[in-house]
Parts: structure tokens; C-alpha cells; sequence
């Protein structure tokens, strides 16, 4: 398989688009490889048509959205190992809290604010302790949330960019009309994993899973 190299924009604010000299060669491009290969999967209604220059755009796509998740994970490594310690640690104090309200007679559960004594007093601690937990853990969530986002527009954009160069490449493609039988669908880029993940809890997992997965 003949692999072609495709430029990779900086990383900017701006929308990306495909400039002119970057069409031009993608019209070059396609009409190179409608005189000289089949698209695979053209006789496959459930295949994706593809070409040199298409599964090379993939590739590249591919590759800068897996740099920003590495990047991601790199950059916020100890604020995932903070958050997966805290998580445990609340874990076991909610647990602790629980086992020792279970001691107390129904009467005393109601009045764990005023009550004195030590069991108290180490339930008055346990409840300031995981106070101050779910403030962290919620703080340290909005971080991690925040920058797993904005890595994930960043590998996003550069997928519209890349559908961009396939609908040029493909117009350009069809228009050659050097194939028997060309296909009309266009080829659709695949996406990610990481990039379709849209749930809180399952973004939880990934952090937390990827953590496991990296110490």
C-alpha cells in the first residue's frame, strides 16, 4: 500500500481550511489514482471506498488524534493520580462513616452534631474529611473535564479538516472519469474511540482506566 505524506496544521485557534495549494494537489492527487488503481471496496455495498491518498489521510488523522490523547494523559497525569487516590480514599471513609453510625442506637444517629464522646467526635471528623474530599474530587473532575474537552475539539477539528481534503479529493476523484464503474459514495473517516465518548461516568472509566494502565 502506497502511504503519501499529508501536512499537519499547527495547532491554532483559527478554523482550519484546505489552502490552495493543498486542493491542488489533492485534485492531482485523485486523478493519479483514478488512472492508476480501483477504489477497494467498490463491489462491497458495505465496504468503505477507499484509495492510496484516502487511507492516508486516515492514517494521519488518526495519528495527531492519538498525539493529543498521549498528550492529555501526559498532562494531567498527577491531577488523574490525585483524583483515583481521593476516589479511594472517599471510598473507605464513606464506608467507615457508615460502619460506625451502624453502632450508634437510632436516637444518636440523629444527633451525631451535638453528641459528645469520642465516637462522635470521630464521626464529626470523618463527615469534615469527606466534605473536603467530594470538594477536591469535584475540583480536580472540572479540571480533567476541562482539558479532556479541549483536547478532544482539537482531535475533532482535525478530522473536519480531514473530511474536508476527502469531499476536494473525491470530487476531483469522480470528476476524472477515467473508472468503469466509479462509486458515487464517498469515503466517511473513522473516528477515534475516545473521541465518541460522551457520558460522565464513562469518561470516569477512561481516566481512570488509562491511569491503571500507564503506572
Amino acid at each position: 500500500m502506497t502511504i503519501r505524506s499529508q501536512n499537519v496544521p499547527r495547532a491554532t485557534r483559527a478554523p482550519l481550511r484546505v489552502g490552495m495549494i493543498s486542493r491542488k494537489r489533492l485534485e492531482r492527487l485523485a486523478r493519479q489514482d483514478s488512472a492508476t488503481s480501483a477504489p477497494a471496496g467498490r463491489f462491497d455495498g458495505d465496504a468503505e471506498p477507499s484509495t492510496p491518498t484516502v487511507q492516508a489521510i486516515q492514517a494521519h488523522a488518526n495519528g495527531y488524534a492519538r498525539r493529543e490523547e498521549q498528550r492529555f494523559f501526559s498532562r494531567i497525569s498527577a491531577e488523574l493520580t490525585e483524583y483515583r487516590m481521593l476516589t479511594r480514599a472517599l471510598e473507605d471513609d464513606l464506608a467507615a462513616y457508615e460502619m460506625k453510625t451502624d453502632e450508634l442506637a437510632p436516637p444518636d444517629r440523629e444527633a451525631i452534631a451535638e453528641g459528645r464522646g469520642p465516637i462522635f467526635e470521630e464521626l464529626r471528623r470523618l463527615e469534615r474529611r469527606i466534605s473536603r474530599g467530594r470538594r477536591r474530587r469535584d475540583e480536580l473532575g472540572a479540571v480533567i473535564h476541562a482539558r479532556f474537552t479541549a483536547a478532544r475539539l482539537r482531535a475533532s477539528r482535525y478530522y473536519d479538516h480531514s473530511d474536508e481534503k476527502i469531499a476536494i479529493y473525491w470530487g476531483a476523484y469522480r470528476r476524472s472519469g477515467t473508472q468503469d464503474r466509479p462509486v458515487d459514495r464517498a469515503p466517511v473517516l473513522r473516528r477515534s474511540d475516545w473521541l465518541t465518548t460522551k457520558e460522565q461516568t464513562k469518561l470516569l472509566e477512561l481516566w481512570q482506566g488509562r491511569t491503571d494502565a500507564q503506572t
